[in-house]
């Protein structure tokens, strides 16, 4: 029989707390008057995609029984620079429809991937936005000459509904130029900017034809210098966030080793082999995204399985620094009389898991609605904003329902390392239960910082902020709770990103990944009380403070 949850009220009042602040503010969001336009979900599958490009190539260029690759692409710098200026919604209703921000990206080659073409599908109607040949092992050395290349580039225009006459030749240089790029010209529209912003048409020829053609937009300097400066910062302080952890895990380290005979060496084993199992999964689940980022090119099947096997090195890497992170913080806790981390041998272990389970979604509801908080503060006052990076995205992964499960990474690895392992380390060191928590929140924070959120810092403050309300959540209810707390809120966020992929069976499976915390704590008490035997009546729960 399952123990019946005793949540006290204070948890019960900062979970209406938070739902009230997360319907409140998602109701101010409602009403802003300069509220970007949101974006359009997929209307059409993957397979659709690369049936639109392979039908394009094979009509221009002749290239038939073609091999396909789909990922999920977005135009991260100019959506941001629009973001940024106020210009979205201007953008959306100029030119959102032909020049979408978001869209499919379909790798096309042919059998022997003698040529290669990447070309840009609208995900809501399959149009072809853009291509480009990326490579082409037979090209010839002699080139188109200027003048017929640009007599075909304004008639590619002219059929794809831009004025040539409103378009104006401009000497650019060719970034990250493609092995047999051929010739290239960049023409710009003269009227209709936005903001500083202007139209760009890059065509690319080979020594007869045309074999690329890319709507583009300028971005003026000022906002690059400014992205480059953020994008710098984010990665200062993910590398002090790093080194930091190391610390932490060679001081971890150290102690079991002087300590060793007071540490529980099995006390972390099942939690370090699952986040390494779940890490391996995420790692081989996102493909796609490995592959994107690998450029594109003759060899990128390679570098993408090289890229994988690299991020599975390091996720065994994690996985040592979490195993010690875990027994060296459950030894130091215990060995000065505060235990965190009940054991499955004590008779309360079901119970604990249970309580814990309640208290974390109680926990994470309010911690959602701080965090919708701080997100309005950071729009209003801060003018924050955000861009969608394609390798994170769920469309860039093979199984996107596999894609939640990475709230349990999170949950494990960051609360053994910057709560249990974290707090008690400068505890030590500084005697202080604030300065305890705030450290190892700053820490932890500053690894958040690379996600795609401006000004960067702003990161760094909310993920500190929900830090601190972990730490002292860990404090008071111990290290369960706290992973509950953590894996629920996670949850919660993961299991909704499913929704946007609107089918029937993927709003199933975000509900179950909502509710998979419930499922998780109610097993562990069945389990635990089927081998242990149900709770001797009258005694507390240890370690876990007042219910």
């Amino acid at each position: 029989m399952m123990p019946r949850p005793k949540l006290n009220r204070f948890l019960i009042l900062l979970a209406c707390i938070g739902i009230a602040l997360y319907v409140g503010i998602t109701a101010l969001y409602g009403l802003q008057t300069e509220e970007a336009p949101a974006g359009e979900n997929p209307s059409i599958t993957k397979q659709q995609a690369a049936e639109h490009a392979s039908a394009f190539i094979n009509e221009r260029y002749a290239i038939k029984g073609a091999n396909t690759f789909v990922a999920y692409q977005s135009k991260k710098e100019r959506s941001g620079y629009l973001q940024k200026e106020h210009l979205s919604e201007s953008y959306d209703a100029a030119f959102g429809k032909r020049y979408p921000l978001d869209f499919y990206q379909v790798n096309v080659s042919d059998a022997k991937k003698s040529r290669q073409f990447e070309v840009e599908i609208n995900y809501t109607d399959g149009a072809v936005i853009g291509w480009r040949e990326v490579y082409h092992a037979n090209g010839e050395s002699a080139l188109i000459s200027k003048q017929k290349a640009d007599i075909m580039a304004k008639q590619e225009m002219r059929a794809r509904g831009i004025d040539p006459d409103d378009m104006k030749a401009i000497d650019k240089v060719e970034e990250g130029a493609q092995q047999n790029s051929g010739l290239v010209l960049y023409y710009e529209k003269q009227s209709q900017p936005m903001g500083e912003s202007k139209l760009q048409v890059r065509t690319q020829f080979d020594e007869k034809s045309l074999v690329g053609y890319t709507v583009l937009f300028s971005l003026p300097a000022s906002h690059l210098d400014w992205l480059d400066a953020q994008d710098h910062s984010a990665s200062v302080m993910t590398w002090i966030s790093m080194g930091f952890s190391i610390l932490m895990t060679i001081a971890a380290i150290v102690l079991v080793i002087i300590y060793r005979k007071q540490m529980r060496f099995r006390s972390g084993l099942l939690l370090t082999a699952i986040f390494l199992a779940i890490y391996i999964i995420n790692n081989l689940n996102m493909y796609p995204a490995f592959r994107l980022i690998s450029g594109g090119g003759p060899n990128d099947e390679f570098t993408t399985w090289a890229t994988i096997i690299f991020m599975n090195v390091l996720a065994v890497g994690l996985a040592i620094s979490l195993y010690f992170s875990l027994v060296a913080g459950n030894g130091l806790w215990n060995a000065i009389g505060q235990p965190k981390w009940p054991t499955w041998k004590e008779h309360t272990y079901g119970t604990d898991v249970f309580y814990g389970m309640g208290r974390g979604y109680l926990l994470a509801l309010f911690i959602l609605g701080i965090q919708q908080v701080l997100f309005y503060t950071g729009d209003v006052k801060f003018e924050v904003w955000a861009v969608n990076d394609p390798t994170d995205s769920v469309l860039n992964m093979v199984q996107p329902r596999l894609f939640p499960l990475m709230a349990w990474v999170a949950a494990i690895s960051e609360e053994a390392t910057y709560r249990l392992l974290g707090i008690i380390l400068f505890k030590k060191l500084f005697r202080n239960n604030f300065i305890a928590i705030l450290i190892p929140s700053v820490i932890w924070a500053a690894s958040h910082t690379q996600y795609p959120i401006y000004p960067v810092y702003t990161r760094l403050i909310e993920v500190t902020i929900i830090g601190i309300i972990l730490g002292y959540v860990f404090l008071k209810y111990g290290f369960i709770t706290a992973v509950f707390a953590h894996a629920c809120m996670d949850s919660i966020l993961m299991g909704m990103s499913l929704f946007s992929l609107g089918q029937v069976n993927d709003v199933l499976c975000g509900i179950l990944y909502l509710l998979l915390p419930a499922i998780v704590g109610y097993f562990l008490t069945w389990l635990h009380g089927k081998r242990r035997g149900p709770l001797i009546p009258g005694e507390p729960p240890p370690h876990l403070g007042a219910l």
